[in-house]
């Protein structure tokens, strides 16, 4: 039975004014924040990093953006209209041309939003900060229109799009810590060049978008339906906060959709076969270790910005958080109790096999950061080294826990809450491997010298030698 045009208009306006006041609200807090950033930032760190946000807040949404449109496919349906419509011998470009609509509409208004806050905070100027949302979300209708022909067509498109917009963020992060942001200005109009940059990058946009609409209508089922079948698996481990399962259903999307690999034979025998298939996995994806060796600049744009400790900190968590890829095996052999009863080694044998490789890995990624943890910190470089260490190892404690993080678990007792009856150990799991980067890094953010990093690893190898030997 439908509402009345009573209630909808009621709710309409209601909708309307929350969006208004809390909009201005927002918009009150980014301008107060601007202002005082503008009397109180004054060292040239400072500058240099409040100088970057806007473009590396623009250039990671980008990235995000294209990152989910290949992920789920710009154009996704659902499994039943999978089955039941796009079966069908029937023009399918009327029923998939709306879903193009909605997902540039989307991505235009994360986009633009993110990019208009990032320069208000940037010290841009009003028409400057405008010209520069406009253009971030333009350039992100771009790139769904590119995601959409990838789609279509082959998926070389969309992933060296990937990469190139990658690349350009972590070319802003190396400008900052080789202190050249200055080459990066805060204007307050928008300048002549960019003029014409925003209008070709508009016709640009036009074309692909307009090229993409006359595409769509030969994407196949299986193009559209995979996007579908895989909103279900990632909204049901976000029900549950479990971000492990989350991953694996991600995993599983990605090899499904790759279909096979060319199987490699010989290598070791015994124990280290657990290592050569994780050698031979690396090879297999290379662009997780190339993700590894590119998040070191990270903490050197920290040390310039004047992070100081936070150097630490900031080495330890981008280690963390790209090493997780290196430790699929571990993931396995804890997820899947049977394939870790299978193999003829014991249960700790067999899981410190599986962090060879990311042990040696993410340490060499936490020496890499010794010259700015000497100059940073005013360390020896005897306690810079050791702080490197100590950097790799909490990565590798931290990336351990969270691969080897057990599920919810139901058959507990259940605490009560506004969305029901739910396990004690629901909530913490949002948090599992945050905890043992801080247990571990702590230490040396309190008194950064070889004693404490000493310490901190210390710290490490017991959280790993527990996670390995755990049933």
């Amino acid at each position: 039975m439908s509402r009345p045009l009573s209630d909808v208009i009621s709710d309409g306006y209601i909708a309307i004014f929350c969006v208004v006041m809390l909009g201005a609200m927002l918009v009150s807090v980014l301008v107060n924040v601007a202002s005082l950033s503008d009397e109180l930032c004054t060292s040239a760190g400072c500058r240099e990093g409040r100088s970057l946000l806007p473009w590396l807040v623009a250039t990671g949404s980008l990235v995000l953006v294209l990152t989910l449109s290949r992920m789920f496919g710009p154009v996704f349906a659902s499994p039943a209209v999978s089955s039941w419509l796009l079966s069908t011998p029937a023009d399918r470009g009327a029923l998939l041309r709306p879903r193009i609509w909605r997902t540039a509409l989307i991505a235009t208004l994360v986009t633009g939003l993110l990019a208009a806050a990032a320069a208000t905070l940037g010290g841009f100027g009003s028409s400057a900060v405008a010209g520069f949302s406009l253009l971030s979300a333009v350039v992100a209708v771009c790139s769904v229109s590119v995601a959409v022909l990838a789609q279509a067509g082959s998926g070389l498109a969309g992933r060296l799009l990937t990469w190139l917009l990658g690349l350009l963020l972590w070319v802003a992060l190396l400008l900052l810590a080789m202190e050249r942001a200055p080459l990066l200005q805060t204007p307050s109009t928008v300048p002549t060049p960019a003029v014409g940059v925003g209008v070709t990058v508009l016709v640009v946009t036009g074309c692909l978008l307009g090229f993409a609409f006359r595409q769509v209508a030969r994407l196949q089922r299986r193009d559209v339906a995979a996007g579908g079948n895989l909103a279900p698996g990632i909204s049901g481990a976000m029900a549950s906060l479990d971000l492990a399962l989350m991953y694996d259903v991600l995993v599983g999307h990605r090899w499904r959709s790759r279909g096979s690999v060319r199987s490699r034979r010989s290598g070791p025998s015994g124990v280290s076969a657990l290592v050569w298939a994780d050698l031979v996995r690396l090879t297999r994806s290379p662009q997780w270790l190339v993700m590894v060796m590119l998040s070191i600049v990270v903490p050197y744009a920290v040390g310039v910005a004047g992070g100081e400790r936070i150097v630490f900190l900031a080495g330890a968590l981008v280690g963390f958080l790209t090493g997780l890829p290196l430790l699929t095996a571990l993931r396995v052999l804890s997820r899947s109790g049977s394939v870790l009863r299978l193999l003829p080694f014991p249960v700790m044998q067999a899981r410190r096999a599986t962090l060879v490789v990311p042990a040696v890995v993410l340490v060499l990624h936490g020496l890499a950061t010794i010259p700015v943890l000497h100059d940073v910190l005013d360390l020896t470089w005897a306690a810079a080294v050791m702080c490197g260490i100590a950097s790799g190892m909490a990565s590798l404690a931290a990336a351990a826990r969270w691969v080897t993080g057990r599920p919810p678990d139901f058959s507990r007792p259940l605490v009560s809450s506004p969305a029901g009856g739910v396990p004690t150990n629901l909530y913490g799991s949002a948090l599992r491997g945050f905890d043992v980067l801080l247990l571990a890094t702590a230490p040396v953010l309190l008194a950064p010298v070889a004693n404490t990093a000493g310490l901190s690893i210390l710290i490490s190898v017991i959280v790993l030698a527990v996670l390995a030997s755990r049933k």
